[in-house]
């Protein structure tokens, strides 16, 4: 689908106490939400260019998706990290630590103190959006980078945004992991899967993605890991893939 500028409309607004950009259609209403969160340290605007190549993606005559950006509700400048903002507080020292001796085994039992906050405000940004546009029921496409990409799917594990019909996971990794077999257990997710992750990974290191996804698979999830030889990044492929899988909800 190429691109046309004047096809869409752009607007800065706040949504359950979140500051948020959220593009639509400017002449219909979608039948497909996409909502992508940031990782730690990003701005609320970091993934919001993503939504072009996204779009260009789609093959021509597709029904147009909107995009929803949340901004999460934590400000970082208070660490010298100007315009950065964050999900729930980390533990940087612990990074640093498990970094150092290239063992992340125990960020798979860690439930990070204010996710239920982050989870809850992001269900409440999503509603209070479809609400404001009279948007009846829309599929969810939910997803999320980093951070942003475990918030995703806590989200979905836990049953707490209606109509999610997705899932896009760019470099996340296994967290709150006895929780999410308790909930997938009586639940299984059984939804689409888009999720990349670099081999090269300095921040959250491949394994990382593959305990992820092994999780999301037993879970019931259909979708390969994409695997590239990069950093801590989204790649072209995961975009392509995610146009992929749009195209046959929208």
């Amino acid at each position: 689908m190429r691109f046309d500028p004047e096809a869409w409309l752009m607007q800065r607004s706040v949504y359950g106490g979140l500051n948020s950009i959220l593009v639509k259609p400017s002449k219909s209403d979608p039948s497909v939400l996409v909502v992508l969160c940031h990782g730690y340290g990003a701005p609320g605007t970091d993934l919001v260019s993503l939504y072009e190549e996204i779009l260009n993606g789609l093959p021509e005559g597709s029904e147009k998706p909107a995009f929803l950006f949340p901004e999460a509700p934590i400000d970082l400048s208070d660490q010298g990290m100007h315009h950065a903002r964050a999900w729930w507080p980390l533990n940087m020292a612990k990074m640093m630590q498990m970094s150092a001796m290239n063992s992340f085994d125990e960020m798979r039992a860690v439930v990070p103190e204010g996710l239920d906050a982050a989870r809850q405000a992001l269900c409440q940004c999503v509603a209070e959006c479809c609400t404001q546009q009279k948007w009846l029921h829309p599929k969810v496409v939910l997803g999320g980078f980093s951070q942003g990409a475990m918030l995703a799917v806590d989200t979905a594990v836990q049953g707490a945004l209606e109509g999610v019909v997705g899932l896009l996971i760019y470099s996340g990794a296994l967290i709150c992991e006895s929780q999410w077999l308790i909930s997938v257990s009586q639940k299984p997710l059984n939804l689409p899967l888009v999720q990349s992750h670099g081999t090269q990974d300095q921040i959250l290191p491949i394994s990382t993605g593959r305990w992820l996804h092994e999780f999301l698979n037993k879970a019931g999830c259909q979708g390969s890991l994409a695997e590239f030889s990069g950093p801590h990044t989204i790649p072209a492929n995961a975009l392509k893939k995610t146009s992929e899988l749009l195209s046959k909800l929208v």
